[in-house]
């Protein structure tokens, strides 16, 4: 790629019937609002004018979406959202086609574009009561398990809290030698009385 320089990135263009939500949204897609996050956005921004909406009853519902380097913004916007309203919460990943566009620095050689998959969050967010058939349907002042798999896989990784798996170094160091370590060190101090004995088959004393 020494040749080539980086340009633009295209990011997927969503619309709200992309949104992964079936049967929870509204049938008309005025009825809720939509509201993207990026790297970049201003928090308060978002949030104030989410709020305005709902304040207003212009929306029952909203959803937060964003990629790459605007998940963790998506997230803090939601929680945000919770401490001033009693919402239902439901949060779906998926992923958005990005192309990155590579131009040539020399005669006689074509762009290149490369695409990849980036990860994308949607949170849901409702004053109105989710269906109960939907799976993972965060209700208002609970806390969700989305992430709970991975914490508990992560917790048994590390080890039970204010815990040390390691052994204590005395009983380390004294541990026994075991039977191959026996043999070595009879094989060793063999090997060290023959060669203090005297070669009388050389006439040596």
């Amino acid at each position: 790629m020494m040749h080539y320089r980086k340009a633009e990135n295209v990011e997927q263009e969503l619309s709200k019937s992309d949104l992964p939500f079936e049967n929870c949204l509204p049938k008309d897609h005025n009825y809720f609002l939509w509201m993207h996050v990026k790297g970049g956005t201003k928090l308060s921004n978002v949030v104030d004018y989410a709020k305005s909406a709902l304040d207003k009853g212009e929306y029952r519902s909203l959803v937060w979406s964003g990629s790459g380097g605007g998940v963790i913004k998506t997230i803090s916007c939601a929680e945000v959202m919770k401490r001033s309203y009693p919402l239902y919460q439901l949060t779906r990943m998926a992923y958005t086609s990005v192309e990155e566009h590579w131009k040539p620095q020399m005669d006689g050689l074509e762009e290149i574009i490369a695409t990849r998959q980036i990860p994308t969050l949607h949170i849901l967010m409702s004053l109105d009561a989710l269906p109960d058939n939907i799976e993972g349907v965060q209700n208002p002042n609970t806390t969700s398990d989305y992430w709970q798999h991975d914490e508990t896989k992560g917790s048994r990784s590390r080890g039970t809290p204010g815990r040390t798996n390691k052994r204590p170094r005395t009983e380390r160091n004294n541990k026994p030698p075991n039977q191959q370590q026996q043999q070595q060190q009879m094989r060793h101090q063999q090997q060290k009385e023959n060669q203090l004995k005297p070669d009388i088959d050389n006439g040596h004393v």
